[in-house]
């Protein structure tokens, strides 16, 4: 299944994926088909793959799938430390 949906990043996105920023607001991945938070630890992704989401529910919508890094429990979404 393609993935669809999103919209197209803009710079301030960009800068803020790059900078790891906690903000609302969610980043999809279209060659992976994973969506993320802005402050997720992996690496990111080519500008060309990327889509942004307000809600998570709108990635889902479009085929992607939750991040297993941002989104596993105890995992500290700045550095990506488990915390325990």
């Amino acid at each position: 299944m393609a993935v669809k949906g999103g919209i197209e990043a803009s710079d301030q996105d960009w800068a803020d994926l790059l900078s790891k920023v906690t903000r609302d607001g969610f980043y999809g991945v279209s060659s992976t088909a994973i969506y993320c938070d802005f402050a997720c630890p992996s690496r990111p992704p080519l500008r060309k793959n990327l889509r942004i989401f307000e809600v998570a529910e709108e990635a889902e919508a479009g085929g992607y799938r939750r991040c297993k890094r941002c989104a596993a429990p105890g995992v500290h979404a700045r550095t990506g430390f488990y915390s325990r």
